[in-house]
């Protein structure tokens, strides 16, 4: 039997009593499913399509309907058009993620690929339409799509001789699947665990690489920040320490030949290709910061802890961890540190040490001009109020328990939780709102893959991001209402905390 025409369904609809509009949701607000199924029914209509791209929030509806039409005309994708389709009307941009997905399927065709089996990839669509430099890369490198339908993603195994080329296409194959299993739903920690895992890798081959370029013996490599904890995000600089072995350095050959070592390695991951870049590389938080060597004898580093140390270096060591290099400089530099992280007895100054650092931080920002209102890290309730809360806790407690020393913020909470040091309801509800603020800061660094914590200001990328953090609604405006909704609840509840435990002083 033919397929009804657009003004045959309109008609029936009519004659039931209905309306002309063959996108409405059921009464009561229907489902995004239902909404999808409507959509597919019209989708001849083109009034009807444009309109319901709209309501979802797609930012050029025509231009989206036209790229739609293109991509259903388009050999390879009329088998599975519900599936695509489906799979674009939950992304933040339908249009740009159907154009994608047409360059995708016409460049694998080019290159004598076959086709895709979107059937058993349905989050494809979505990531097409949800982050550009990834959609972008996809289609500049199409073979890169059969490896989306392997095996779970794992750090990259690259060869000893491997160089600064190689380290970054590992990297952006393992984005690719952290990102597809991301949007299929795994839990937000393992991607970030998964995110930490993936530079480790790349970071241990940029170590080799950079060994045998300089010919200089790596040191020991450690992370801090939130590579340190294991909680990097899709966009995030690597906060990273190198120490030595410096006992026989009379003549300070070793350290030399060390930092030539590191210039070239923060060089190479930093180096800017077609196909993006490996890392950015922090080295600021090293002793003496800026103005210190590149790399530390253990001796020479932890001599400087102990005579010049600052609070805020103890905040910013609990998230030390060895990630390559000589095993044995970081098991010394740990041991050696750890009594001045966290000291024997219970520390009544921590908390006061880290609202101070707070404090200062807030308002070096305004002094700067920054408006905090829409920070995600900084500003009030924001993911830089959870860690510092955490870390008052762990300064405060943590020389005599060592259970809660540990550089990730989630699992810290838990720790806490679990010694009687907080209240489980209380530490419940932080581990939420913090989760929430980091899905938030990972969605808007998946779009470029920039390093970006702001949240928008306008009402379209408000609307995108509430696509890109899983907020389905056939109304745009709804999901743009929970959106704003849950960030001033995740905000209150944060600064409550921060405000009581920090601010106010208590422990």
């Amino acid at each position: 039997m033919p397929r009804a025409s657009c003004e045959q369904r309109r008609r029936a609809s009519l004659d039931a009593g209905g309306t002309a509009d063959l996108l409405k949701p059921d009464a009561g607000g229907g489902l995004l499913e239902r909404f999808i199924e409507r959509f597919l029914e019209a989708f001849d209509c083109d009034a009807d399509v444009a309109e319901g791209l709209a309501r979802i929030g797609e930012p050029d509806p025509a231009g989206a309907l036209a790229e739609l039409r293109k991509a259903a005309a388009t050999s390879g994708l009329d088998a599975s058009r519900r599936v695509w389709i489906a799979g674009l009307l939950r992304s933040a941009r339908p249009g740009f993620g159907a154009r994608a997905l047409r360059e995708l399927v016409e460049a694998r065709m080019r290159e004598g690929l076959p086709p895709l089996a979107l059937e058993d990839a349905p989050w494809l669509p979505i990531l097409l339409g949800s982050s550009n430099f990834l959609a972008r890369l996809l289609v500049r490198s199409p073979a890169l799509g059969d490896e989306l339908l392997g095996a779970p993603p794992a750090p990259p195994e690259l060869h000893p001789a491997a160089d600064f080329g190689a380290i970054r296409e590992a990297k952006y194959r393992g984005l690719l699947r952290i990102a597809a299993r991301d949007l299929a739903g795994r839990a937000f920690a393992e991607s970030l665990r998964e995110l930490s895992d993936l530079a480790d890798g790349c970071l241990a081959a940029a170590l080799v690489c950079a060994g045998e370029i300089t010919g200089v013996e790596p040191p020991a490599l450690l992370a801090l920040g939130k590579l340190g904890g294991r909680e990097l995000n899709f966009s995030s600089d690597v906060d990273l320490l190198f120490l030595y072995d410096s006992v026989d350095d009379g003549d300070g050959a070793r350290g030399a030949g060390v930092a030539r070592l590191v210039r070239i390695l923060k060089a190479g991951l930093e180096k800017a290709a077609v196909d993006g870049f490996a890392y950015r590389v922090d080295l600021d938080l090293r002793p003496e910061g800026a103005q210190g060597p590149l790399a530390n004898g253990v001796e020479a580093a932890l001599g400087y802890y102990e005579s010049f140390g600052h609070d805020w270096e103890r905040q910013m060591l609990i998230r030390l961890r060895h990630v390559a290099g000589s095993p044995e400089a970081a098991r010394r530099f740990a041991d050696g540190v750890r009594p001045f992280v966290y000291r024997r007895l219970i520390d009544p100054a921590a908390p006061r040490a880290v609202r101070a650092m707070k404090l200062r931080i807030e308002e070096e920002r305004r002094i700067a001009g920054r408006d905090l209102e829409f920070e995600l890290k900084e500003g009030p309730g924001g993911i830089r109020d959870v860690e510092f809360l955490v870390q008052a806790l762990q300064l405060f407690h943590g020389g005599r328990h060592p259970a809660i020393r540990t550089g990730n913020v989630l699992d810290a909470l838990a720790a806490l939780a679990a010694a009687g040091l907080f209240d489980e309801a209380d530490s419940a509800s932080l581990a939420e709102s913090y989760t929430w603020l980091r899905r938030a800061e990972h969605a808007l660094q998946m779009i470029e893959e920039r390093q970006t914590q702001r949240f928008p200001r306008e009402r379209e990328a408000q609307l995108g991001l509430a696509r890109r953090m899983g907020y389905e609604e056939p109304e745009a405006e709804r999901a743009r209402e929970r959106l704003l909704e849950d960030w001033a609840r995740a905000r209150a509840t944060v600064r409550r905390h921060f405000d009581a435990l920090v601010l106010g002083g208590g422990s």
